[in-house]
């Protein structure tokens, strides 16, 4: 993983360009603060956006130079979509190839 975006309103995680929104991050337990994160793993630095506060203000991004806990987790839940998705389509591809008419020569059997 080179880039990583999360955007916790919108539950959506993007991976080097792959992306997922209306995840369930409940698990993850993103900060209630947290508007978004933004990393690259090249230079392993990023920042976290927050929501505006009670009075209104927008507080200033945060630079970080590691992922928190709750980033990490919100990237093994976009893995198991991508992993379930893949299951999902080779489901359905071996049902497709299964129900083909079997050939013998030029005669359909």
């Amino acid at each position: 993983m080179n880039k990583l975006t999360i955007i916790a309103d919108d539950k959506a995680v993007y991976v080097d360009g792959a992306s997922f929104s209306n995840l369930d991050l409940s698990t993850a337990g993103i900060p209630a603060d947290v508007h978004a994160l933004q990393w690259n793993a090249t230079n392993n630095a990023g920042w976290i956006e927050f929501l505006d506060d009670q009075n209104g203000h927008k507080p200033a991004n945060e630079a970080i130079t590691a992922l928190p806990a709750w980033a990490t987790a919100c990237v093994a839940i976009f893995n198991a979509k991508v992993a379930a998705d893949a299951a999902a389509a080779a489901e359905a591809a071996a049902k497709a190839a299964a129900n083909q008419p079997k050939t013998v020569g030029t005669t359909t059997v």
